[in-house]
């Protein structure tokens, strides 16, 4: 796939189509370069080569959580370290630091907001951009140092890097060896026309093996694996279908559908598992309304199905002291425009169970006469469960009523 690279700098394309570039084939070999983009050349693929002083690689802590809900929070994480207001910054999450830290990459979002638009001017719509530090070849053992003489840069592993100093050697790389910790030795990777360094100098003033790696040079080294800048908000979503990342789902697609259909088969059992005991606590409080005050509900089901059993033997019955008989009864005798409801009815041993909301004792009073004339007597006591008042009533001795 042939590749349009550009490399910018702070004052790239600011007045005109200044801007290096390289043009490279399907092989990666270089087929042209130029330092202006009157007519920029025809590429499937563009990227953008960022100067090492533009693009901050940093560690921060960040909480665990995905990417996605972690992606608003790394400007305001990488703001303490540039000194830049977050709403300045754009942000990029690198790698996560094995000491539970997190490598960010940070830009002012401005200067990479103008350089995008400026290129889709051109007809130029960027694929990923990369600070220039991270395109040195790279070991675990060493650190990459470009050395250009007033435009060196260092990698320090796979995401973090940074701009030096013109000093031979730079000032910048003694500071870092201070605070980044020592590595094994450092190679150093020169630009093409450039005179040899003082090694003995560098190895004197570093106190630590340094060894000439050879040329580097950002047009045709190798575009490294590492999460790219141009994410969210500058994501381009112009381009053509990524077929690669399209596929990687085939490979791990049937163990996560197995799993889906495991965690399918687990929420169906565990959602009927919860409908049954919600039936059950359903039953339960049916039950403590139906039967008897003080009654022990052990079987909810059996017991109010017995229940219902003795209340329709009950209904059958035209004896007027049975469960119809003396619900006629105390309805002649309720007063006709009560507003007093009726919370729980019941009939156990010949008798009403009634449960009202609290009442005044002259309402009763009046309910109670009314009965009485109907051969019922009725007796009231507080509900045990502190809710109204329980009637109880039932016919008075050698009592038939109306």
């Amino acid at each position: 796939m042939s590749e349009l690279r550009l490399f910018l700098r702070r004052d790239s394309l600011l007045d005109g189509t200044d801007c290096s570039w390289a043009l490279l084939d399907d092989a990666g070999r270089l087929q042209g370069s130029g330092t202006h983009l009157e007519e920029p050349p025809q590429a499937q693929r563009c990227r953008l080569v960022l100067a090492g002083d533009l693009v901050l690689t940093l560690k921060a802590p960040l909480p665990d959580l995905s990417e996605r809900r972690l992606a608003p929070l790394l400007a305001t994480a990488a703001e303490a370290a540039t000194l830049v207001s977050a709403d300045d910054l754009h942000a990029v999450l690198m790698e996560r630091a094995a000491d539970g830290e997190a490598i960010l990459a940070a830009i002012e979002e401005s200067w990479l907001r103008r350089i995008i638009s400026r290129l889709a001017e051109l007809d130029l719509h960027s694929d990923a951009a990369l600070p220039e530090y991270l395109l040195l070849p790279w070991t675990p053992d060493a650190w990459s140092v470009g050395w250009r003489g007033s435009d060196s840069t260092v990698r320090f592993d796979r995401t973090r890097g940074m701009s030096l100093d013109e000093g031979e050697p730079p000032i910048g790389l003694s500071l870092a060896l201070a605070q980044q910790g020592r590595p094994g030795m450092v190679k150093v990777y020169q630009a093409d026309g450039l005179g040899a360094p003082d090694w003995s100098r560098w190895r004197a003033t570093l106190d630590i093996p340094v060894e000439m790696a050879g040329p580097c040079d950002w047009r045709t080294a190798s575009w490294p694996e590492v999460p790219n800048l141009l994410q969210g908000k500058f994501s381009n979503t112009r381009n053509r279908v990524d077929w690669q990342r399209l596929l990687r789902p085939l490979a791990w697609g049937v163990p996560l559908l197995v799993g889906i259909q495991f965690a399918g088969l687990f929420l169906d059992w565990a959602m009927l598992a919860h409908e049954d005991s919600s039936l059950k606590q359903e039953a339960r409080v049916l039950a403590e309304r139906v039967l008897p005050a003080h009654a022990a509900v052990v079987d909810p089901a059996w017991q109010v199905t017995e229940r219902l059993q003795a209340l329709h033997a009950a209904t059958g019955n035209p004896d007027p002291n049975a469960f119809v008989g003396l619900l006629g009864r105390l309805s002649q005798a309720w007063p006709a425009n009560s507003a007093t409801p009726v919370q729980t009815l019941s009939y156990d041993g010949g008798a009403l169970g009634i449960v009202l909301a609290a009442t005044d004792a002259a309402w009763l009073d009046q309910v109670k006469s009314a009965a009485a004339a109907r051969g019922l007597v009725i007796t009231g006591t507080p509900d045990d469960k502190g809710k109204g008042i329980r009637l109880n009533v039932k016919p008075a001795a050698n009592g038939h009523g109306n």
